[in-house]
C-alpha cells in the first residue's frame, strides 16, 4: 500500500460522538494546564492558499478531490473499577467528497462530504459535513459560514509544538500540538512522524493523529466513567480507503 495516497478525516458524528460521551467526571486526571491559545484572524485575513506544502495545515489534512471515500471503525470500551470489560461497542463512519466547489458566506472555497454511520446491525444515520481547508487552518463548517460558533477547528498554522487554539471560537476548550511520534499503527497499515494533537475537557482528553499528506489516521478519547467509576476508551481508525479512480479499497 501507497502510505502516502491515504488520508482520512474525523466526521462531525464521531466527534460528537467522543465529546458527548458522560459529562460528569471525576478528577483522577488531574487538573488541567492554562496554556496559550491562538485567536483566528477574521474572514477577510484569511489567506486560503492550499499548496500542501511540508509543514502546512494543508499537508496534514485531507484530500480534496471528488470521489475520495474512507471508512473509519470506532470503538468504545467501558472498564469498570478493576480493569475489566463492563461494556464494548463498535461504530463504523463511511464518508466521501462530494463537493469540493462551494462557497462560504465569505466567498471562501468549501468542501463536503457525504457521511454515514451505523453499527453492525447495518442500521446507519446519514449526515453532511462541510469544511474549510487551506495551508492555515481547517475547521468544520455550519450555515456556511467560516465564522459560525459552531465551527469546531481542527489545526491551525504554525503546525509546530506547543502551537494551541480554541477548538471553538466560542469557548474555552483548547487543543495544543504537543509533539511528534515515530510511528502509528493502523489496520491500515503504518504512518511515521505523526503529528498529535491533544485536546482536555474538564478531566477527559482527546488525541488525534496526523500522517503527513494523509490526515487524522487515529484518535483516542478517554475519560472517567458513569459516576466517576472505571474508564471510558474511545479509539477512532481509518480501515479503509478509496481513489475516485481505483477499484482498490484499501
Amino acid at each position: 500500500m501507497n502510505c502516502r495516497r491515504v488520508a482520512c478525516s474525523l466526521t462531525t458524528y464521531t466527534l460528537l460522538f467522543c465529546f458527548g460521551t458522560l459529562l460528569c467526571y471525576n478528577n483522577s486526571f488531574g487538573q488541567i494546564k492554562k496554556r496559550p491559545s491562538v485567536s483566528l484572524a477574521p474572514p477577510s485575513n484569511f489567506k486560503p492558499t492550499v499548496t500542501g506544502a511540508p509543514g502546512t495545515v494543508k499537508y496534514y489534512f485531507f484530500p480534496t478531490d471528488t470521489g475520495v471515500w474512507w471508512k473509519l471503525r470506532t470503538i468504545q470500551l467501558l472498564l469498570d473499577q478493576k480493569g475489566k470489560l463492563a461494556r464494548a461497542d463498535t461504530l463504523f463512519t463511511e464518508s466521501q467528497v462530494i463537493d469540493n466547489k462551494r462557497f462560504s458566506l465569505q466567498r471562501l472555497s468549501l468542501i463536503a462530504t457525504s457521511d454515514t454511520s451505523y453499527k453492525s446491525s447495518g442500521i446507519g444515520v446519514r449526515s453532511e459535513s462541510v469544511y474549510y481547508v487551506d495551508d492555515s487552518v481547517a475547521m468544520t463548517v455550519f450555515n456556511n459560514s467560516v465564522t459560525s460558533g459552531e465551527n469546531r477547528i481542527f489545526l491551525v498554522a504554525p503546525v509546530t509544538i506547543g502551537n494551541a487554539w480554541h477548538e471553538k471560537l466560542d469557548d474555552t476548550t483548547i487543543t495544543e500540538v504537543v509533539g511528534i511520534v515515530d510511528s502509528v499503527v493502523t489496520p491500515l497499515g503504518r504512518f511515521d512522524s505523526v503529528l498529535v494533537t491533544l485536546t482536555e475537557l474538564q478531566n477527559s482528553d482527546l488525541r488525534k493523529y496526523y500522517a503527513p499528506g494523509l490526515g487524522i489516521v487515529k484518535t483516542v478519547f478517554r475519560s472517567p466513567g458513569p459516576g466517576s467509576r472505571g474508564l471510558v476508551i474511545v479509539t477512532t481508525e481509518m480501515i479503509a480507503f478509496k481513489q475516485p479512480e481505483s477499484e482498490n479499497n484499501k
